[in-house]
């Protein structure tokens, strides 16, 4: 069985060598998408094992652009499964990558829907194992952060992500056949650990902060993404996941 996982890396120096670590424990291959950052994310990566590919957004996010790389960018592989995610997003395995995989390829499986979580620590990681080894509480969340980005270039021919990938708007199969997002959670369940709000609320206001400054002006028009103060957002955010904060990884 061949896997290889797709990554979207902005300014990501802080997460990127996690992200890379942990996909690189059953991934054949990592290929960093890398947008023009300038903070160390490419050389992170690299060091970690992954390959980059270079595509920069000027400085700009412009969620068209990422939709179409999520849409594309796994086009020509002869993976039997891909993962197509941000780099703060580690698609989790609680009952072992090969096995659950397998399992899926026994069920015919296309489009796989994950089990959601915003993971939460007022500390940054600091471990040089895997940042699940030291984050391991969060908050589920199935509506935003359970995000199809797992997949089976074998079954699927093309794939449209909506704004954000949040959910799939339309998939074609190579039998012909037209899918939207699936329906049921598969078994043995797969898991999106969203790693976003480490660090302390100072921190994760900031980056709300950066990423409104960058926005395009179509994703201001459209409303996409978070539009408000990030101090807002951010206790906003915080508010929820610790209504819901509990034991992930055990």
């Amino acid at each position: 069985m061949k896997i290889e996982a797709f990554i979207l890396c902005y300014l990501e120096a802080d997460i990127i060598g996690y992200c890379v670590r942990h996909y690189a424990s059953f991934c054949d291959r990592v290929k960093v998408i890398d947008l023009g950052s300038n903070d160390g994310s490419q050389e992170t990566a690299k060091r970690e094992g992954a390959e980059i590919i270079q595509d920069d957004c000027a400085g700009i996010f412009d969620d068209r652009k990422n939709q179409n790389l999520k849409n594309t960018c796994w086009h020509g592989t002869d993976a039997d499964w891909v993962i197509v995610a941000d780099a703060d997003e580690l698609i989790f395995f609680p009952h072992g990558s090969f096995s659950t995989l397998a399992a899926y390829d026994a069920q015919d499986l296309p489009i796989i829907k994950t089990h959601g979580f915003e993971m939460f620590s007022d500390a940054y990681p600091t471990t040089d194992r895997q940042i699940y080894d030291e984050v391991k509480e969060g908050a589920p969340d199935d509506q935003w952060y359970g995000k199809k980005c797992l997949f089976s270039p074998k079954r699927v021919k093309s794939i449209s992500f909506t704004m954000g990938a949040h959910s799939v708007w339309e998939a074609f199969l190579h039998n012909g056949q037209r899918v939207t997002d699936p329906a049921r959670f598969p078994e043995p369940p797969c898991w999106l650990l969203h790693f976003h709000h480490l660090g302390g609320l100072d921190r994760v206001a900031r980056r709300y902060d950066e990423n409104y400054k960058r926005q395009c002006e179509n994703n201001h028009r459209h409303k996409f993404g978070n539009q408000q103060k990030g101090i807002i957002h951010a206790n906003e955010k915080r508010s929820m996941i610790l209504s819901k904060l509990r034991r992930v990884i055990p």
